[in-house]
């Protein structure tokens, strides 16, 4: 029996079919890794995941555009990601790719497991035909009026107005992406999952997110169960892909034309969330049972709104068709769209904003800072350059920036070690540290992103009063004993600043902790380092200061 609880994070993955915009740090990036360094400093362990995601028609699209094969696609982008990903620092502990043979190995074994549970079924349905090219066309070729909301130029499978996934053939006036000209149906054979067999057992496991999954997420996935589900195809006609284990199904399970079929998208990306972490544990001479069968683990799930229901229906049902006990779905955490000066972000439409060209002009953590103060966690949010500058300038620079520097600078120049010898943090000081943390903790684990960040502004803001409150300036002059007992309450004040923020600012933590003399707040397996501390008084010393925060000027935003 495994009795150790570890925590799985679960980062979508991106496709590798273009550059990465600001839109997709909020969903994939930013949510995954405060989640990751926070465990950590908590003692937990911790495997943070995900990789490039190679197949399906994103790909192949952008390839036939180009002229390329999605081979070329995939080498082209697949080292843009991952260079984001050292830019950012974020802290995958795998970042792995959907071409690797470990996740084919993975995806086709789960595929047998379901089809000898009596999961799989064969069915022949019409799908959309290009006369015109003389083939097939997967869903993404495929663009039309949605038939619920109405917008156009929407994709077959799923419009991204209303973000419902349609059903095939439910398009309005149909056309290829290619060559624009009318698409027909016809019919073709595939692997379905029997997700009608699942249901009860689906609903039973959304149920117990009720108070825990934000509010929309549980609202859409019981509006998709009430309305039952179907089987739902897993297989597709195209090339590019993982394929079909042919010689491991039985002769009478066996579909026409198997042998240009792939396995769709949908159903073998997530499976990346296990391959990915057996690929980690394999690596670091772990079990991966240790996070996939253990009841002690707790998985957080991070992505955009349009991946809610793959996360909170279909990979629960694939895991609960698998019949090995998984472990499901802690927290499924999807965030609505991040827009960009009021509009929705779009590289066709000529409104994007590369995440490697704001970190590389403004500094990674000024843009990590604006997006999880505007974090869409339940609505839509906005880029606005105006605000960026304004969010950076007041409360990074002028709150938190400003209380360190001023702290830093009047203990440097009007005391020493010896001042604060067998001093405590005050009563009210400790009191409303040890709140805070423990308000904090739980808006992280509850991926709470936007309160969390404001109650790290509010208890800089308490230093900032306390700073100015006690007029340290003043009294160090006439009473230094009193003055001492101050600025030990701000430097406390500090240390707990310094620890608060270094999920989230780990850099600038680091380089916070360098010019105090202490050793920057790392996680140690089994220590609670996320907590309130003491401060280190003894290898106290001040070197090398300097701004951690720089001001943005008007001159430096786009009009």
């Amino acid at each position: 029996m495994i009795n150790e609880e570890t925590i799985l994070i679960c980062g979508a993955w991106p496709y590798v079919n273009g550059d990465i915009h600001i839109g997709h740090l909020p969903g994939y990036f930013i949510p995954g890794d405060i989640t990751a360094r926070y465990f950590r400093l908590k003692g937990k362990r911790v495997a943070f995941v995900s990789g490039t995601d190679c197949h399906g028609t994103p790909i192949t699209v952008e390839a036939d555009k180009r002229g390329l094969t999605p081979v070329q696609i995939v080498e082209e982008y697949d080292p843009k990601v991952r260079k984001l990903i050292e830019i950012y620092d974020f802290s995958y502990d795998n970042f792995s790719s959907t071409v690797s043979e470990n996740h084919k190995k993975v995806v086709q074994d789960m595929f047998i497991s379901l089809l000898n549970n009596g999961y799989i079924i064969k069915k022949k349905t019409k799908q959309y035909f290009s006369e015109q090219e003389n083939r097939f066309l997967p869903d993404r070729y495929v663009e039309g009026e949605c038939p619920i909301c109405h917008a156009l130029e929407q994709r077959s499978d799923q419009c991204e107005n209303c973000g419902r996934s349609l059903d095939f053939g439910t398009l309005i006036n149909p056309y290829s992406k290619i060559s624009k000209s009318e698409v027909i149906l016809k019919e073709t054979e595939h692997y379905f999952i029997d997700f009608a067999k699942l249901q009860d057992k689906i609903l039973n496991f959304a149920k117990t997110g009720e108070k825990r999954w934000r509010k929309w997420i549980y609202q859409e996935t019981m509006g998709w169960l009430k309305e039952g589900l179907e089987p739902r195809a897993i297989t597709r006609d195209i090339d590019w892909g993982i394929q079909i284990p042919k010689d491991r199904i039985p002769t009478k399970m066996l579909i026409e034309n198997i042998e240009s079929k792939r396995f769709y998208v949908w159903f073998e990306a997530v499976i990346g969330y296990l391959s990915a972490t057996i690929e980690f544990c394999e690596n670091n001479n772990l079990d991966y049972e240790i996070f996939w069968k253990n009841p002690k683990s707790r998985h957080f799930y991070v992505m955009g709104q349009d991946n809610v229901t793959f996360h909170t229906i279909f990979w629960p049902g694939q895991l609960i068709a698998s019949d090995v006990e998984y472990t499901l779905p802690y927290l499924p955490s999807a965030v609505k769209f991040l827009n960009a000066n009021g509009l929705k972000l779009s590289k066709s439409r000529g409104n994007i904003i590369d995440a490697m060209d704001v970190a590389q002009k403004y500094g990674t953590e000024a843009v990590k800072f604006y997006i999880i103060s505007i974090m869409p966690e339940n609505k839509e949010s906005n880029w606005d350059w105006k605000h960026f500058q304004e969010v950076i300038n007041k409360n990074l620079v002028g709150n938190i920036g400003n209380y360190i520097n001023r702290v830093i600078v009047f203990t440097s120049k009007n005391f020493s070690n010896e001042d604060f010898d067998g001093l405590n943090a005050s009563q009210n000081v400790v009191e409303f540290t040890n709140k805070t943390f423990i308000e904090v903790r739980k808006a992280i684990e509850e991926h709470k992103f936007t309160q969390m960040l404001n109650l790290i502004l509010e208890y800089s803001s308490f230093g900032n009063k306390y700073f100015n409150d006690s007029k340290s300036w003043e009294l160090v002059k006439t009473d230094k004993t009193r003055a001492s007992q101050n600025i030990y309450d701000c430097l406390y004040i500090l240390n707990n600043l310094r620890i608060l923020l270094t999920p989230i600012l780990h850099k600038s933590m680091k380089n916070l902790s360098h010019m105090l003399g202490w050793k920057p707040v790392e996680p140690v397996l089994g220590k609670d380092n996320y907590s309130p501390s003491e401060v280190d008084i003894t290898n106290l010393q001040f070197k090398d200061i300097k701004i951690l925060f720089k001001k943005i000027e008007n001159s430096e935003i786009p009009v």
